[in-house]
């Protein structure tokens, strides 16, 4: 199989990219800065659509960051002008490939409080939310009757280096890792080793439409930071006021740190996949290796 990877540089894409090698795939990535592996943006056109039997489109800035004006509209426009522009040259495609695998978020669903948040559950408000609904709608036109169409609302995912769970790592080993707010949010997550898998196993099947990319033991922000403190040996008890988390990062700490979104991965369990980190502390000793 020869699968097109964008944001093949990022932590999902890198990953995505060494497995599918290993598997004996051929893969493309596509970076604003192309090598003897990569093609840059301006070749992902429908004459490279044809060459190519599958396509996962991770692009876009990340969301670290404190929310300014300017960071949200670079936010926005680094993903629906990439995915804009992958849908429109699978869509001209005279032999598109038969899968799209179009990135999204949890953040689709906005703040749910304990409401069980399955693929057929609405979507959310904020802008977080706004933003995936945009950005799974830039995908749309790729849909075809040669071409399935995969929405992957990705959880937090955990790896050792990178990503959410780096940061969260430095702050529980300073002794601050503590609940937020109340600590009573619900997060959703995965393991990085889980994730290739599950995008693995959507390449090789069937699924179409949206699908959470979530273990199906999401955890309250409060027992989260008590298992991480407990892998790491540090304490973890030191709450950090919500009044804080908003005054110091705005409107990204009350949508990533505050907001709870408690998802069910009913699309992958019906379809077949079976997690193998599927309890946080057992995936969290295998991460750090203790």
């Amino acid at each position: 199989m020869k699968v097109l990877v964008t944001g093949i540089s990022g932590l999902i894409g890198s990953a995505m990219a060494r497995e599918l090698r290993v598997q004996g795939h051929e893969v493309i990535g596509v970076s604003r800065s192309p090598s003897p592996k990569s093609v840059g943006w301006q070749q992902v056109n429908p004459t490279l659509m044809n060459d190519v039997d599958a396509v996962i489109n991770l692009a876009g800035e990340t969301v670290a960051g404190r929310w300014t004006d300017a960071k949200k509209r670079r936010l926005l426009d680094s993903r629906l002008e990439t995915t804009k522009l992958v849908a429109a040259a699978v869509w001209d495609s005279d032999s598109p490939p038969s899968v799209l695998i179009q990135a999204s978020a949890s953040g689709y669903y906005g703040q749910r409080g304990d409401e069980v948040l399955d693929e057929s559950s609405s979507n959310g408000s904020g802008f977080l939310a706004d933003l995936c609904q945009q950005w799974e709608a830039a995908a749309a036109p790729a849909e075809t009757a040669q071409t399935r169409l995969v929405f992957a609302r990705f959880s937090v995912v955990l790896a050792s280096e990178g990503g959410a769970l780096g940061r969260l790592r430095k702050v529980t080993r300073l002794g601050i890792g503590g609940p937020l707010g109340k600590g009573r949010q619900w997060w959703s997550w995965i393991s990085l080793q889980d994730t290739v898998r599950a995008l693995c196993h959507i390449l090789e099947g069937e699924i179409s439409g949206p699908v959470n990319i979530a273990c199906d033991q999401p955890q309250r922000q409060r027992a989260f930071a008590k298992t991480l403190g407990s892998v790491l040996r540090r304490p973890s008890f030191t709450p950090v006021p919500a009044i804080a988390i908003r005054a110091v990062l705005g409107q990204m700490g009350e949508s990533l740190l505050l907001d709870s979104t408690r998802l069910r991965p009913s699309a992958l369990t019906a379809n077949g996949f079976e997690f193998e980190d599927g309890e946080l502390e057992g995936a969290l000793r295998r991460i750090f290796n203790t």
